[in-house]
């Protein structure tokens, strides 16, 4: 079939610049509806803010750590294989649905109405995520405003939360150097426990750490200020839409990319940095048969790169539909696995810095998660000359990484709001800053008990549970129903619309039989080898397992209610629901019917089968 480039058939063609906002081009969403979707200015806007959501934490601390333990740069060989057959085909998935209908996570799914549930999932993610994925900054902008004391505060013992127990690894002698266990959480010397004074700055000034969940005690009102202004940048960032955020990530997903530079260069002169980088890099292929390893190259495809959240489906709705969405894949995708390998290297780098500096093995410094950021690297930095100044660029780093992420999460549920009440609120001009104004205060009020003194477990809890199943079983119907319920066949006639030819025969056998063998297995081998979360020697107690295993489940219950609805909605026999609610919604078909083909409308509405749809897998049919 040769490429097509109809042009639009109503008034909403992409390229007319709205008199409202000069420099933003709109659409309209419904030719009867007053709502009118934006457009991205420049696809370089739309580029940098995926390349935003998709570099963050999960490739600062956790990639380099889960790289480390699961053999080094053997563990690139299932990382980039799931990159490449989970990644990639989701991430394009996504693009296709979004620019084809210019929907949201929810209306995007329109495609399918017995699955339009996968959508509400989706928002559900990204809303409870937001709250607690965001305390980060908070801790990071404490930090950042610590950095231009005189002295870092996490260099001495003299300050008035430290124990006698404290010390310092630089001031200490030979016969009393603290060594460091695996998780950092304490050191031990001949029976006598000492902390390092920047575990005691996080954990007694910053977190103010009680004993458990049954002793959450007060909000620290350092930190519920740090997470007010948290949120306030956040909501700025969001107020206007992609207006504001195709421009805040100029900043946002740039500068991080300095700051590691800057922090690269600089870690590699340190003495023991060169020992730091191959203890990260040296790999080990003995791991491979661990099928762990395996699980944990799947589950970090999902940080790196961020498909099934919903974000990449709401960021990809303004774009026009004849955008390279293969292309713009291949470019993040590449930018994530860059990026993560740059900061394993940074962070490698200064911890053989430290372990030399403390004369210890580089495994007895080693970190995750929190841990790395604001105790372990923290330190490292301020064995160099000028340390406030290394402070301030690492903790900057740390915000921007991580808020460019959040925000694109946030303006996925706002602009989903904004779509489902524009029905009832037509014509309402500041309808997306009402709705950012309504979500920030609800994110503001959800993370106030991550400000408490028992916050910490309370985040740890939901890091361990919300994500850990949801992603994949998302992942896994998001290919059952492109494949198999609205059909490759059809699927692959919208993309040779939109992108001039139909996708490689890999790319269906992809979508249809590995990428959901794959999340389907991993989905299985999770649950069967899921362990209850703890903080250091924390043990979480029964009911709060009960509770995590509840938050992870709400997020999908959408999927089961929606599809028990749409057919007990419908009228005649449960086969005639079935179909009906297997079919296209009307939202769906209007939106699409205005930028497509007449020909295309034709050939689409005929009916296959099964058998017939899977044989289009492995050829190419040209419509007749």
């Amino acid at each position: 079939m040769s490429e097509r480039t109809s042009p639009l058939r109503l008034s909403d063609n992409p390229d007319i610049e709205d008199v409202d906002s000069p420099g933003v081009r709109r659409v309209l969403w419904l030719p009867d509806s007053g709502w009118r979707k934006p457009m991205w200015t420049s696809r370089l806007d739309y580029i940098l803010t995926l390349v935003g959501y998709t570099v963050g934490l999960g490739n600062l601390w956790r990639f380099p750590f889960v790289c480390q333990r699961n053999g080094g740069a053997a563990f690139l060989i299932p990382y980039l294989l799931f990159m490449m057959t989970v990644a990639m085909p989701l991430f394009f998935l996504e693009v296709i649905i979004a620019q084809l209908s210019r929907r949201g996570p929810i209306g995007a799914w329109g495609l399918c109405p017995l699955m339009k549930g996968i959508g509400i999932s989706q928002v559900i993610v990204c809303g409870m995520i937001v709250p607690y994925y965001s305390m980060v900054f908070a801790w990071s902008l404490y930090y950042l405003y610590s950095s231009f004391s005189t002295v870092l505060p996490w260099t001495t013992c003299n300050n008035s939360w430290n124990t006698l127990h404290c010390v310092v690894h630089k001031d200490t002698g030979d016969n009393d150097t603290a060594l460091l266990d695996s998780n950092l959480t304490y050191t031990e010397r001949v029976n006598v426990t000492f902390h390092s004074a920047a575990e005691e700055f996080w954990k007694r000034d910053v977190l103010r750490l009680s004993t458990g969940l049954q002793d959450i005690g007060p909000m620290q009102l350092h930190l519920a200020g740090a997470w007010l202004a948290s949120c306030l940048i956040m909501f700025f960032c969001v107020i206007k839409g992609i207006r504001s955020v195709g421009k805040v990530v100029y900043l946002t997903a740039l500068l991080p990319y300095f700051l590691l530079l800057v922090l690269l260069v600089r870690s590699c002169m340190m003495p023991g940095a060169v020992d730091g980088i191959l203890y990260y890099i040296t790999p080990d292929f003995t791991q491979l048969a661990n099928p762990q390893v395996w699980l944990d190259a799947l589950v970090q495809v999902f940080f790196s790169v961020g498909p099934a959240w919903g974000a990449i489906i709401a960021m990809a709705s303004h774009n026009p539909p004849h955008s390279n969405a293969a292309w713009d894949a291949f470019v993040i995708i590449l930018v994530g696995v860059v990026t993560s390998m740059l900061a394993g290297v940074v962070m490698f780098a200064a911890l053989g810095f430290l372990a030399y500096e403390v004369e210890v093995p580089i495994s007895q410094v080693l970190s995750s998660g929190p841990g790395i950021g604001f105790v372990v690297y923290p330190e490292a930095l301020s064995l160099l000359p000028v340390p406030q100044l290394w402070s301030v660029l690492f903790f900057l780093a740390l915000l921007v990484l991580g808020i460019d992420s959040m925000f694109v999460t946030m303006e996925t549920v706002v602009v989903t709001l904004e779509e489902l009440f524009s029905r009832f609120l037509p014509g309402t001009k500041y309808l997306h800053g009402l709705m950012a104004v309504l979500y920030v205060i609800l994110v503001f009020a959800m993370g106030l008990p991550l400000t408490t003194r028992g916050g910490m477990y309370i985040y740890q809890l939901l890091d361990s549970y919300l994500a850990a199943v949801s992603l994949l079983l998302i992942g896994f119907l998001e290919c059952v129903v492109i494949a198999w319920l609205y059909g490759i066949r059809r699927f692959s006639v919208d993309v040779e619309y939109m992108m001039g030819r139909q996708p490689p025969v890999i790319y269906k056998i992809l979508c249809s039989f590995v990428t959901p063998a794959l999340l389907l297995t991993g989905l299985i081998v999770t649950l069967i080898t899921f362990k209850s979360p703890s903080y250091g020697h924390y043990m979480y107690p029964p009911f709060s397992v009960l509770v995590g295993w509840f938050i992870a489940i709400v997020s999908l219950v959408p999927i089961p209610v929606t599809m028990v609805i749409k057919v007990a909605t419908q009228q005649g026999s449960f086969r005639e629901r079935m179909k009906v609610s297997l079919a296209p919604d009307s939202g769906w078909e209007t939106a699409t019917q205005c930028i497509r083909a007449d020909e295309y409308d034709l050939w689409l509405g005929e009916k296959i089968s099964v058998l017939e749809n899977a044989r289009f897998i492995f050829t190419r049919e040209e419509p007749v």
